[in-house]
C-alpha cells in the first residue's frame, strides 16, 4: 500500500444540495446508486442526471437502444420484469436459498451441490456457476469490508443488477427529455416496491448487483480477470455503505414503512 493512500482519506460523497438525501426519494432512488456512480450520471441523489452530456446521450442510444420515450419505458419495463435473468441460474440460487432456510446459515460448497443433485439437477453442470459465485462473494467481502458484507450475507439472486440499472435509466430519461422528475420518481417508487422484497440490507442488494454484473459480463466465467474487468464496482458499494464519506446506504433504512407513498403525478387521481 502507498504511503499517500494511508494519508489521504477517500473523498466524501458530493450529492446534489438540489435534492434531499435524507426523505423518501432519496431513499429510493439509492437503489439505483451503483449504476449512477458507475455512467456516471450526476450526483447519486439527482434525479435529472445533470452528469448525462450529449456524447453519453448518443452512447445511451447506441447501447442500450433507447433513442425514443417508447423505447425508454420498454428498457425500464424488461429490466423490473425480465431482469437479464436465466433459468440455470435462478434455480441453483433457489436451491441454495431453500438449503439456507433449512440449515439456517449458508450452505457449504458440498452442500449445495448435493442440494442440487437432490434437486434433479446436474451437479456438474452447476460447478462452475457455484464456483463463480463463492469467488464473488469472497471478492466482495474482502475488499468491501467482513463489518459491511458479513459472512451471512450471501448472493440470493442476481436481479439486483438490473434492477439497479432500472432506477439509473429512470433518471436518464430525464436528461434525454422523455420524461419530468415527477414521473421519474414514480417509476422509480414502483420499482422499488416491487424490488426490495427480494433483499433484506443493503448490503445484500449491493452484493446482487455486483454477482449479477461480473455473471452478465462474463457469461458466468468468473474468474480474477473478469473480476478485476467487471467487478470493479465494490469501491462504490464501499463508499455508499460509508458513513464517513456521506455514503446513502450508511444512513438511509433499507426497510421502506408500509405506508411510504409519493404524490401522485398533476391531473392523476
Amino acid at each position: 500500500m502507498s504511503p499517500l493512500t494511508r494519508i489521504i482519506p477517500a473523498p466524501k460523497l458530493m450529492p446534489s444540495p438540489s435534492f434531499s438525501t435524507t426523505d423518501i426519494p432519496a431513499n429510493e432512488i439509492a437503489l439505483g446508486f451503483l449504476q449512477i456512480r458507475t455512467l456516471p450520471s450526476g450526483p447519486w441523489n439527482d434525479p435529472t442526471a445533470p452528469g448525462l452530456g450529449a456524447y453519453e446521450q448518443e452512447a445511451l442510444i447506441e447501447q442500450w437502444g433507447v433513442g425514443s420515450r417508447h423505447e425508454w419505458l420498454e428498457m425500464i419495463e424488461y429490466l423490473t420484469t425480465v431482469r437479464r435473468r436465466r433459468e440455470d441460474r435462478m434455480l441453483h440460487l433457489a436451491v441454495r436459498n431453500d438449503l439456507a432456510i433449512d440449515l439456517g446459515r449458508v450452505p457449504r460448497t458440498g452442500e449445495w451441490l448435493e442440494a442440487i443433485a437432490s434437486s434433479g439437477s446436474d451437479p456438474e453442470g452447476a460447478r462452475a456457476f457455484i464456483e463463480g459465485i463463492s469467488l464473488i462473494e469472497l471478492r466482495v467481502r474482502r475488499r468491501v469490508g467482513i463489518a459491511s458484507v458479513t459472512p451471512e450475507t450471501f448472493v440470493r439472486t442476481l436481479d439486483g443488477y438490473a434492477v439497479g440499472q432500472a432506477v439509473a435509466m429512470a433518471t436518464w430519461g430525464v436528461a434525454m427529455g422523455f420524461a419530468e422528475v415527477p414521473e421519474v420518481r414514480q417509476l422509480i417508487h414502483r420499482i422499488n416496491i416491487d424490488a426490495r422484497r427480494s433483499f433484506t440490507s443493503w448490503a445484500d442488494f449491493g452484493l446482487s448487483y455486483l454477482a449479477g454484473r461480473v455473471m452478465h459480463w462474463s457469461d458466468g466465467v468468473v474468474d480474477e480477470d473478469s473480476l478485476e474487468r467487471y467487478g470493479d464496482g465494490w469501491s462504490d458499494m464501499t463508499a455508499a455503505l460509508s458513513a464517513k464519506r456521506g455514503g446513502p446506504w450508511a444512513t438511509l433504512p433499507w426497510t421502506l414503512a408500509a405506508s411510504a407513498r409519493l404524490p401522485g403525478l398533476p391531473g392523476s387521481p
